[in-house]
């Protein structure tokens, strides 16, 4: 959510430092992971209208965004594009659905 003054199509852009849990990052909704040691349960709606419970998404996350682009420097860092990735200390993959930049 903080800005670092770059923008494309008004939205802000990230660079590969931006995975800070609670800083950069927000939860996930819920976690599928066994090694999630959270003993919440939080529920959700799914798009077809059914409910679903689970373990909170929380992130673990112990170093910068994979496959940034070096050829784009975001605050002299690279930039994020939707081939980059974080590793989840709980066995998951982050990665963009889309690029963010368009209105949905």
């Amino acid at each position: 959510p903080v800005s670092h003054g770059s923008y494309v199509n008004g939205k802000p852009v990230m660079n590969s430092e931006d995975y800070k849990a609670g800083e950069n990052i927000a939860h996930f909704g819920i976690c599928t992971s066994p090694s999630n040691p959270s003993n919440a349960t939080i529920y959700l709606i799914a798009e077809d209208g059914q409910n679903i419970a689970g373990k909170p998404c929380t992130p673990v996350i112990c170093a910068p965004w994979l496959q940034a682009k070096e050829e784009t420097r975001v605050e002299g860092k690279a930039a994020l594009t939707t081939d980059s990735q974080l590793i989840c200390g709980y066995q998951g993959i982050i990665r963009f659905l889309t690029d963010g930049q368009h209105d949905e």
